[in-house]
């Protein structure tokens, strides 16, 4: 197993996130992809604070998502890819590198083509690390 996921962010609207983003695979908690939006999520391990105002957040947990875009379009406009059955879904891209045995120290979460009627290259279009309430 590698020690980081490599994800290849194109075009990106943030400039700064567009290349090679690395995350530690001992942190990925969770993974979830939402194809109606295709927005992909990782939640991390370990919680960043407890809220403890007096209004109705109180006792909620905070942690770290890293979310990313996946879009059928290699200059970042927005496509959203077409997964029916979730076989080709991003999270599925995220287990196999999680897995893969590379024999490196990364792995790369290659995105395949969707499920389309003509099937269009899947691309990372955005990588965002953001602190949201996780339970």
């Amino acid at each position: 197993m590698s020690k980081f996921l490599k994800f290849n962010v194109v075009d990106s609207a943030a400039p700064l996130t567009q290349g090679t983003q690395l995350v530690n695979v001992d942190q990925v908690q969770s993974v979830v992809y939402t194809p109606l939006t295709g927005v992909l999520s990782i939640f991390l391990t370990g919680a960043v604070g407890i809220d403890t105002a007096g209004d109705n957040t109180a006792g909620v947990m905070w942690g770290r998502v890293i979310t990313s875009l996946v879009t059928t379009s290699a200059t970042g406009a927005v496509g959203i890819p077409v997964i029916a059955n979730g076989r080709r879904g991003a999270d599925k891209a995220v287990y196999a590198a999680m897995t893969a045995n590379p024999g490196g120290v990364q792995s790369t979460v290659q995105l395949g083509f969707d499920e389309a009627a003509t099937p269009a290259q899947m691309y990372f279009s955005d990588f965002n690390i953001t602190t949201a309430i996780i339970a």
